[in-house]
């Protein structure tokens, strides 16, 4: 279909670029590993969308960008964000997502307070999305390929939930695939969130940027037997932190307000809190908070759990949350790749160094919207695609079948190394360690022969997470400083006069590995 605009991803991100291009009138069809809409970690959200407002001026958002960035922000593409949030929520709040303005900041108002505000945002617009003619969705597929051809994208390949080889075609592809926090042992993203499309687009030849920046969020349930579900603000005055002792430890480290830790110093807290973890445990106190408070969000999200928070104290601790860097793209969204666009968390350039809280949503709705629109335009103004080149046939080699054993033994092993190696604070040691890990993973993985359509998935997913790991650690080994989210034990202070650059990999598909170089950030 000539103009066809095939969308990678049904989160946020994804179907605001599928609802953007229909209104182009474009023909749209949605891809996803996963359910459309509550598979993705758009669910999981607390619903917060940072903006400019009537009281919060485009200025005051640039400022605080820009000062969460730690001078890697892309100064355009903030500016990109002031200037077309307003409109691009405008159009999520004209869909039927109830959103209350408050200051800076827009957030979904779930009719039952048990709910994830995540979940009612994503319920709603999936549903509006579903019902529109022109747009017609895949779940349970998943891509392997982009394809491209004479410097342009063509369409994509890979399976379906069967198994089944598949190649779709058309002039625009749009990659919102979310971000990697699953990589990680610990981390609060939904499981399957491992790296997928940062792989697919270093596959296909586009840079990787800032890819070493990854937020830990502080304070996730640690509790065996739960979920390792986000505690959610804001925080009830009365709730404390302490340590196994019982000690404050807000008092302990000079802290007077939780929440303003979580928005503004979420990555120096989260060091605080992983550090007091190793230490003995952290645990967050309830016990004081008035019953009124657990009847309304967000701490009415945990009464559907069977766990006494109103009794004891819950353990919690750090976890891998939210990517910054990933690909480059035009204010259309197209990327260095005619016919590709990104739009989400893949997105890099917003954020720098660290995120500021309620970004993350914000950065969906406005370049989902934005890459849509131009995606839409694009693949009408298109006369032919061109045909994709076939697919190369793997390498032959030793492989044995693998079983479900195998392929969660290798995650497992995956997971462990990015904890330790490329976790909250790193070395130059840890990162090689990892490095070192990361190749007898890939070699075990690459003698496996998967068979059945469950096995083509995990083998899939564990190739780009290994590919998705690699570039956190060369970019990282590469940093000689700490930054924003970026933490390194052998070297703790930040040096603007030599460090002050945006790492920029790319991928060596003969040898598996990337190059990298720091280019100059812009003056934002």
């Amino acid at each position: 279909m000539t103009n066809r605009v095939i969308i990678i991803g049904a989160g946020l991100a994804g179907l605001m670029a599928a609802l953007a291009a229909r209104k182009e009138g474009a023909s749209v069809l949605v891809v996803d590993r996963g359910p459309i809409g509550l598979g993705t970690n758009s669910a999981l959200a607390n619903g917060v969308m940072t903006g400019p407002s009537e009281t919060y001026g485009p200025e005051d958002y640039v400022r605080d960008t820009l000062r969460a960035g730690d001078g890697l922000n892309s100064g355009s593409r903030v500016r990109l964000m002031a200037r077309e949030a307003p409109p691009a929520l405008r159009l999520l709040h004209s869909v039927g997502v109830p959103l209350r303005e408050r200051g800076a900041r827009r957030t979904v108002v779930s009719p039952d307070p048990r709910v994830i505000p995540g979940v009612t945002l994503m319920r709603k617009l999936a549903g509006y999305v579903r019902g529109l003619d022109g747009i017609h969705t895949l779940p349970g597929f998943c891509v392997t390929e982009l394809l491209h051809r004479e410097g342009r994208a063509c369409g994509v390949r890979g399976f379906n939930r069967k198994g089944e080889p598949l190649e779709i075609g058309g002039p625009a592809v749009v990659l919102a695939a979310g971000g990697a926090g699953a990589v990680w042992r610990r981390h609060d993203n939904q499981k399957r969130i491992m790296g997928q499309g940062y792989a697919l687009a270093a596959r296909a030849g586009l840079p990787l940027l800032d890819m070493e920046f990854v937020q830990f969020y502080p304070l996730v349930l640690a509790e065996p037997g739960l979920p390792a579900l986000i505690v959610y603000p804001p925080f009830a005055g009365e709730a404390k932190l302490i340590d196994v002792s019982g000690a404050d430890l807000l008092a302990k480290h000079g802290l007077a307000d939780v929440n303003d830790a979580i928005v503004k110093k979420r990555d120096r807290f989260s060091a605080l809190l992983f550090e007091e973890s190793q230490a003995g445990g952290v645990f967050l106190d309830l016990r004081a908070v008035p019953a009124a408070a657990w009847s309304v969000h967000p701490l009415a999200i945990f009464r559907r759990f069977r766990f006494p928070f109103r009794e004891r104290p819950v353990a919690v601790a750090p976890a891998a949350h939210f990517m910054m860097g990933g690909v480059r793209a035009a204010e259309t969204g197209e990327t260095d790749l005619m016919g590709l666009f990104a739009c989400g968390e893949i997105l890099w350039g917003l954020h720098g160094a660290n995120r500021l809280g309620g970004n993350a949503l914000t950065e969906c709705v406005v370049s989902g919207a934005l890459a849509g629109r131009f995606a839409a335009e694009l693949a009408q103004g298109a006369a032919t695609v061109p045909s994709p080149v076939p697919g190369a046939k793997p390498a032959a080699g030793p492989e044995d079948a693998g079983t479900a054993a195998d392929y969660r033994a290798l995650r497992a092993a995956l997971q462990e190394a990015a904890w330790r190696g490329a976790g909250i604070i790193r070395t130059e040691d840890s990162m090689r360690e990892a490095l070192s890990a990361l190749g007898g993973i890939e070699e075990r993985l690459g003698r496996l022969a998967p068979g059945s359509a469950a096995e083509k998935l995990a083998h899939c997913d564990l190739r780009a997470e290994a590919v998705t790991l690699k570039a956190v650690l060369e970019a990282g080994i590469g940093r000689k400083e700490s930054r924003g989210s970026f933490l390194r034990g052998d070297y703790p202070a930040q040096d603007d006069s030599r460090w002050r650059r945006n790492s920029c990999l790319r991928f060596d598909a003969g040898g598996g590995g990337f190059t990298v170089d720091y280019l100059p950030a812009d003056d934002a």
